[in-house]
Formats: C-alpha cells, sequence, structure tokens
C-alpha cells in the first residue's frame, strides 16, 4: 500500500471510528474492530472505487447502513452513483 493510500484510509479511520464510538456507545475497540472489518473498510481499501472521494460523514453513513441492512450499498451515498 502506497502512503497516500494509507493516509486516506488514516483520515476514515479517525473520522468514523469516533463517530461509531459515541453514537453507538462502543469502546474504542469494539468500534475499531467494527469498522476495521466492514464491507464499506474494504471498499475504501479498494483504490479502483475512489471512495476516497467521498467524506468521512458519507462513509459513516454507509458504514451504518451496512450494520442495518448488511449491505452499505443502500447508502443514499451509493444509490445515487449506482444509478
Amino acid at each position: 500500500m502506497n502512503m497516500d493510500a494509507f493516509l486516506s484510509l488514516q483520515y476514515f479511520d479517525q473520522g468514523v471510528i469516533p463517530r461509531i464510538m459515541q453514537k453507538y456507545d462502543m469502546g474504542e475497540m469494539d468500534a475499531a474492530r467494527a469498522f476495521l472489518t466492514s464491507e464499506t473498510h474494504a471498499m475504501l481499501e479498494d483504490r479502483e472505487l475512489g471512495m476516497s472521494d467521498f467524506s468521512e460523514l458519507a462513509v459513516f453513513d454507509m458504514w451504518e447502513n451496512e450494520r442495518v441492512t448488511g449491505d452499505p450499498r443502500t447508502s443514499v451515498h451509493l444509490r445515487s452513483e449506482l444509478s
């Protein structure tokens, strides 16, 4: 992984994990595990998908949609991209 990709992932990790902790009253390790093992995070890791163009709030919304529905693609941010 190149440095730009690492910094991009770090940006999202530092922005999304605290939101998960706050909203879902999770400890840091549980929130980190929930995000880092998610399909949403796997999509962020795939540079070809261009997910780094989204804001951290949009990525958090994708993660929440994945948590609720099992699929981050149900997020309004991705549905409009797939149409």
